[in-house]
């Protein structure tokens, strides 16, 4: 594959590990774990798998694209610490992509006149949430919402359709208006990265290795165990 843009990509931030490489625009490598929250098992192994499906070496990279979030803390900061150290050893551009908008984009069927809304799960009924247009535009800005009948209603009744789609998206599903609205069972995958990564480095729209960070949205889940460990 001499003289194609080889980009790395990587997708943490949901129970998913997801890895995949594309070369000037198409997929050529991909390796997922759909469960488990393997990415700190399995991430770098599954890189080098990646590597190997493609026919490429590391060498062959000229950028990692990463999933910054929002989405679990602890598979954030596996996908970072993996993208950084990749791109730092390589001296090659870091692409940051939100997350929303990377599941958004695998979205096949983008309608005219529909709003897609990726949700991930953030525990008991609150949802990470982000809609877009069909030219994946945001109309409804990132935020995490508690969902309940009056919300869903204040929220999306006004679109003429809504498709949602996520590991949070099953959170409406009492509330769907027949023929208007419709859950898409997709999860995040590294593949959905693809477009967004080649125009941010088209664009140069690099990010600082250094100084990145994952959006979390929210402080992590943090449970002090409540025993006396010096009795």
């Amino acid at each position: 594959m001499a003289n194609s843009v080889n980009i790395l990509h990587l997708e943490t931030s949901t129970e998913v590990c997801s890895i995949a490489i594309s070369a000037d625009r198409k997929i050529v490598g991909e390796v997922n774990e759909l469960k488990g929250f393997a990415h700190s098992a399995k991430g770098t192994l599954m890189v080098s798998d990646c590597l190997t499906q493609a026919g490429l070496q590391i060498a062959d990279l000229h950028a990692v694209s990463v999933s910054e979030g929002p989405g679990s803390y602890t598979g954030l900061r596996v996908g970072f610490a993996m993208a950084k150290g990749i791109c730092f050893a390589q001296d090659i551009p870091l692409l940051c992509i939100p997350t929303l908008k990377a599941l958004a984009n695998g979205l096949e069927m983008k309608e005219d006149e529909t709003i897609i809304t990726p949700m991930l799960d953030a525990r008991r009924m609150e949802v990470y949430a982000e809609s877009f247009n069909d030219r994946l535009e945001t109309v409804s800005p990132l935020e995490a919402i508690v969902l309940d009948e009056q919300v869903y209603a204040e929220r999306y009744h006004k679109n003429d359709r809504n498709v949602f789609l996520g590991d949070g998206a099953h959170k409406v599903k009492e509330w769907l208006r027949p023929e208007k609205d419709e859950i898409v069972e997709k999860g995040c995958l590294a593949k959905y990265q693809l477009e967004l990564a080649h125009f941010l480095l088209q664009k140069n729209t690099i990010s600082d290795i250094a100084y990145s960070k994952p959006l979390y949205l929210k402080p992590p889940n943090i449970t002090v165990s409540k025993k006396n460990l010096l009795s």
